[in-house]
């Protein structure tokens, strides 16, 4: 109960100090604080306009622009009915049945719908010398951390959760139609959801286990989520549908992640190079399978991912990228950083939202991020004032014609 009250307090301790500042708040108590608005129109693949810049993520679907920044919370619900509807699939909320059990440093998870049930479960490590209070958590994907140095969380007192992805379906690199397997499947036999639904869906339950195990001692509102590569995209959805995580950090998430569907087609012509783009992406069952009629039109998508990025507005986000793989198309994460970014300048917030690249192979670390994500780490999950810059923005791509991509202005949200 001790662990349940001081969680609770210092939840809303920080919400009301965001609020007090004039800030947006830094995280929400609830997965998705959109659920009640209304669902845009959705039109067929033949009736969507060709766009060939990038959409406006503050046009509304009744073609007004938002105007405040509490519409943001409506226009962010309809941009993820969208996502699920011609990206993603739906993802479905907290399950009928749910359970959770803390044995050890192992949480056991029990969900299910129709009698229909399996277990997962997650691993939480508190680092040497935590106190007995709640502490601040990542959720890495596959591994503690993901693929950012360890030391830098241990050493600031942050604990772990490690989430393994194949407990909800197996990767599917080999490709292949796999829609039906695995174990989120024999729950929603009927989804449209691709695997990195499925997959930020049990990160969603695994923190609906931490609220439900307060001896977990984890302070639910300085929760983090990170990985690499198809990781990277798994945090980066799990950060957009999810709005009690605080800090998202995607690694080179690439086509389906922090990459422009758009941008990343024209690369690949224009260099003549392969990207990871609409259709190369597809390989594994990783997206809805309505994605896959844009494949060749991808200037008929009504969003883009820079949308997915700002899903996570006004949260913080610091996304990491390398310039080294052709395929992974930094050039096409820059242009969404840009035009992303403008929703967090909008909300009055654009210290919460970075992004940084360097020359690097792919899910290395590179001494040159370390400094930004100490500096999110000090100032998301530990609250620090002082923490270093977070105003980032750092790319050699410096010669993007932004006008063409980006033709639309923030609005001056009140």
């Amino acid at each position: 109960m001790r662990h349940v009250l001081m969680a609770v307090g210092l939840f809303w301790l920080g919400v009301q100090l965001a609020m007090a500042a004039g800030d947006m708040p830094l995280v929400y108590d609830k997965e998705d604080t959109g659920a009640d608005a209304a669902k845009p129109p959705m039109p067929a693949f033949g009736d969507l306009p060709a766009i060939p810049h990038l959409p406006d993520p503050f046009m509304k679907a009744d073609g007004e622009r938002i105007a405040t920044r509490e519409e943001w919370r409506v226009r962010r619900a309809e941009i993820k009915s969208i996502l699920e509807h011609y990206d993603v699939g739906e993802k479905p909320g907290k399950p009928s049945v749910f359970k959770a059990a803390l044995e050890g440093n192992t949480i056991t998870i029990t969900v299910g719908e129709g009698g229909d049930t399996f277990d997962m479960t997650a691993v939480v490590n508190r680092p040497a010398g935590a106190p007995d209070t709640p502490i601040p958590a990542i959720i890495g994907v596959n591994t503690p951390t993901g693929s950012l140095p360890a030391d830098l969380f241990s050493k600031r007192g942050i604990a772990t959760v490690t989430f393994r992805s194949d407990q909800l379906t197996p990767p599917a690199f080999g490709g292949g139609d796999s829609y039906t397997t695995g174990n989120f499947a024999k729950l929603y036999p009927q989804t449209t959801a691709g695997h990195m639904i499925r997959w930020a869906w049990g990160v969603s339950r695994v923190i609906d286990a931490l609220e439900a195990l307060p001896e977990a001692g984890i302070d639910l509102s300085k929760l983090a989520v990170s990985g690499c590569s198809y990781q990277g995209k798994i945090a980066l959805y799990a950060g957009a549908f999810d709005e009690r995580i605080a800090l998202t950090i995607p690694h080179e998430s690439g086509g389906g992640g922090t990459i422009s569907w758009r941008y990343s087609d024209m690369l690949e012509k224009r260099d003549k190079t392969e990207v990871e783009n609409l259709l190369h992406a597809q390989g594994a069952p990783w997206y809805a399978e309505a994605l896959r009629q844009f494949n060749d039109a991808p200037d008929k998508l009504p969003f883009d991912h820079h949308e997915l990025i700002a899903m996570i507005a006004p949260r913080a986000v610091l996304m990491l990228e390398s310039s080294m793989i052709p395929r992974m198309g930094a050039e096409a994460a820059r242009i969404d950083a840009l035009a992303a970014r403008e929703v967090w300048r909008a909300l009055g917030v654009p210290d919460r939202m970075g992004a940084t690249e360097e020359n690097v192979n792919h899910c290395q670390w590179h001494p040159n991020f370390t400094p930004a994500l100490e500096a999110y780490l000090d100032k998301f999950l530990l609250g620090k004032s002082d923490g270093g810059e977070t105003d980032i923005l750092r790319s050699k791509y410096t010669d993007i014609d932004r006008a063409k991509w980006i033709p639309w202005t923030a609005p001056e949200l009140k």
